[in-house]
């Protein structure tokens, strides 16, 4: 029975039909081009690449890929100016010790041909496709992300770290995010892939708009977006039909103020929300985010969050371990 023709024939086409290589509608790409398409369930994805085409990827994602696709390590998806010796090794340092400087990432490249790729995004981890110029066309500014959020992205996208403000301290808790920059809204290649656990929602806040949201489940949110910490305790302020436009956590706030001053004062205001994240046990604070501007605004929250966030470098290690250790001292004994 199990070595009859007709068993090996069924067998030979089950295994073609399960390749996500295997498509009937596989796309016929131009020198240049590149495609992204999810996997059922998110679990992964499949970027094709035309000829001397390029992507950019996470390390350690990339499962499977055709001949002719070669990989450069270490590359930068934006340009980078030029800089002596002793300012290169410093911004190195700055990533390695917090997560900041030049951004250094994959740059995966076919040779000749149109190949394919099969990444994973990661145990547990779902895959969201943002496409970035549709955002710009609908007048959506720059997208700020957590660093292992990022899965993939087209070589049409810059990305780069910054520093965070107080605003997006109250959702990143990291010292630096990667951002976008700013889009082509002709550009249809600008595709965007992060990883979150188990489901990744994307709420559109129109101008005026807040929500709340838990405290580490947000992977990106657009410039646009005011955020602040508040006790669970205390109700929205759209609940109490307070004024806002007096909310001192603003990024238009931080704009107001002579540069050096207002910049030290930022920085200041932001440690200090980290602090407090820091030592908050979980459904002490929540995050609440408003679009005070003219222009739409995005949020991308994760239903299931992982582990504890603070960055990348040494300083993203220090955070979540002193957080841990404060969410420990919170547990009661049982009785």
């Amino acid at each position: 029975m199990y070595l009859s023709p007709t068993y090996f024939l069924d067998l030979g086409l089950r295994s073609i039909a399960n390749n996500p290589f295997f498509s009937p509608d596989r796309p016929r790409l131009s020198e240049g081009e590149s495609d992204f398409r999810l996997l059922d369930g998110g679990e992964g994805l499949v970027v094709t690449l035309g000829p001397n085409a390029s992507f950019f990827d996470r390390p350690n994602r990339s499962v499977c890929r055709w001949p002719g696709v070669k990989t450069i390590p270490r590359q930068s998806p934006h340009p980078l100016p030029q800089r002596s010796a002793l300012a290169s090794e410093m911004r190195a340092f700055l990533q390695i010790f917090c997560g900041g400087g030049d951004v250094r990432l994959n740059r995966v490249a076919t040779i000749t041909h149109q190949r394919q790729i099969l990444l994973s995004a990661g145990d547990g981890n779902v895959v969201e496709k943002i496409d970035l110029a549709e955002l710009a066309r609908e007048g959506a500014p720059s997208l700020k992300f957590l660093q292992p959020a990022y899965l993939c992205s087209s070589a049409e996208v810059a990305i780069r770290s910054i520093p965070c403000d107080a605003a997006t301290m109250s959702w990143a808790r990291a010292p630096y995010v990667y951002t976008t920059s700013a889009l082509d809204e002709r550009g249809d290649g600008a595709v965007l892939c992060l990883s979150g656990r188990t489901m990744v929602w994307r709420e559109r806040l129109e101008p005026g708009e807040s929500r709340d949201f838990a405290l580490g489940n947000v992977i990106a949110a657009t410039a646009n977006i005011d955020s602040k910490l508040r006790p669970t305790s205390r109700r929205h302020p759209d609940d109490e039909d307070a004024d806002e436009a007096h909310s001192a956590a603003g990024p238009a706030a931080a704009a107001a103020g002579p540069g050096l001053r207002a910049a030290w004062g930022e920085w200041i205001a932001a440690t200090g929300i980290l602090l407090e994240s820091i030592r908050a046990r979980e459904g002490v604070l929540v995050c609440e985010m408003t679009n005070r501007s003219e222009a739409p605004a995005y949020v991308y929250a994760q239903l299931n969050k992982g582990a504890l966030y603070g960055g990348s470098g040494f300083v993203g290690v220090l955070v979540k371990l002193v957080s841990a250790f404060f969410r420990v001292s919170h547990i009661s004994p049982r009785p």
